[in-house]
């Protein structure tokens, strides 16, 4: 029990330091070897099993002193059931069958078989069944891989080697591709692309960008953290440097070379600009990033910055028209269309709007009283060009 408790101190800890958090609503329960025959029996487990979770109450309860059932039940399926969405809504969908289920029985004796018809009946049951068949590939995957994770963490590989050994073969062949996806681009990248929450903080994603990248970062003159940083939004990240890919999924990074990036910076395009202004920094040569800002907040506003604005405007109206109607990248198109437009606007009358934020103020500020009629540019796009 002892060793348990340090063992779990410690991985609180590391996951901490990783993630910044670390299972809180999940509580842990032991059973000694010799009352898990009989609890197992209640449950309808396997005898030779060694732990099981309980979303609805989220409780990870483990046989005895076992430590990998402790990464696999509290660690791996109690954190997926905290910090996905995923495992959020089972949690959800378990508490709401739960309720149903007091209301149905709380003033009479009933048996199993009792709870089964009942189940049988509702809809709720039925949807927390399709959802856990839908989604409990991910869930036993990442709590695989957690063993995997804090085996290693703890030296405790051949314990894992151990359970790897008796792994179906397609479970193998899952959980050696997430085990190379580690090696390959860090432990953290792999908690994200599971869908768990982010907490992003430039220290944390300069971690990222080092595990993905590696060596590569010595290229760029600066990194920023922008956007909305909420937990199951896209991280956001702003480079500039050389001989770098941009990334397109959950980590978003959009890269432009020096020359590119000051270029664009001298036109007023708020695709640079708001990052500039709104990012904080990651790393690379600071002196470098702050100077580039106090230039951009006095520059001059130029013919060729409306100009470029104008001609963005149209040019993000056009790529938008390649998609259906209301869809996602038809409506994004559209945005950036609006905000190019309104930033040419904002510049012909003397105004330097850096921030996307600025720009929708100064949009609302002048958008018509009646019926909100979309902004016009005096002359049109033709006669600006």
């Amino acid at each position: 029990m002892l060793e348990s408790i340090k063992l779990y101190s410690s991985i609180v800890s590391f996951y901490q330091d990783l993630l910044g958090y670390s299972p809180e609503q999940t509580s842990l329960q032991q059973i000694s070897e010799s009352q898990w025959n009989k609890f197992a029996t209640q449950r309808g487990l396997n005898p030779n099993s060694f732990g099981i979770y309980l979303p609805r109450n989220q409780t990870a309860i483990i046989k005895d002193d076992n430590p990998l059932s402790l990464f696999h039940e509290y660690f791996g399926h109690g954190l997926y059931c905290e910090q996905s969405l995923i495992g959020r809504k089972l949690v959800e969908l378990e508490k709401r069958l739960f309720e149903k289920e007091k209301q149905e029985f709380q003033e009479n004796m009933f048996t199993l078989e009792d709870i089964q018809r009942f189940r049988h009946q509702s809809q709720t049951f039925k949807k927390l069944e399709e959802f856990r068949q839908i989604n409990l590939g991910k869930y036993e995957l990442f709590a695989i891989w957690t063993e995997y994770l804090l085996s290693e963490e703890h030296g405790l590989r051949d314990n894992f080697g151990r359970k790897y050994d008796f792994l179906q073969d397609e479970d193998k062949k899952a959980i050696d591709s997430i085990i190379n996806c580690s090696e390959r681009y860090g432990n953290l990248a792999i908690f994200y692309d599971s869908g768990l929450a982010k907490r992003t903080t430039p220290e944390r994603v300069k971690r990222l960008l080092t595990d993905i990248y590696k060596d590569k970062l010595q290229d760029i003159r600066f990194a920023l953290l922008y956007g909305s940083k909420k937990e199951f939004s896209d991280i956001d990240v702003f480079m500039v440097g050389d001989n770098l890919l941009e990334i397109d999924s959950w980590l978003d990074v959009r890269i432009y070379s020096p020359k590119d990036f000051e270029r664009k910076l001298n036109l007023f395009d708020i695709a640079v600009t708001n990052p500039l202004m709104t990012g904080e920094f990651i790393l690379g040569d600071r002196n470098y990033f702050e100077q580039l800002k106090e230039i951009t907040l006095s520059q001059q506003i130029t013919e060729e910055s409306i100009k470029h604005n104008i001609i963005e405007g149209a040019n993000q109206k056009q790529l938008a028209q390649d998609y259906p109607e209301n869809s996602r990248d038809n409506l994004r198109g559209l945005r950036y269309s609006l905000t190019y437009l309104t930033n040419a606007l904002a510049l012909g009358s003397g105004m330097r709007l850096f921030k996307r934020d600025d720009i929708l103020s100064y949009l609302q500020r002048q958008a018509p009283a009646e019926g909100n009629k979309p902004l016009r540019l005096q002359g049109g796009i033709k006669n600006a060009t």
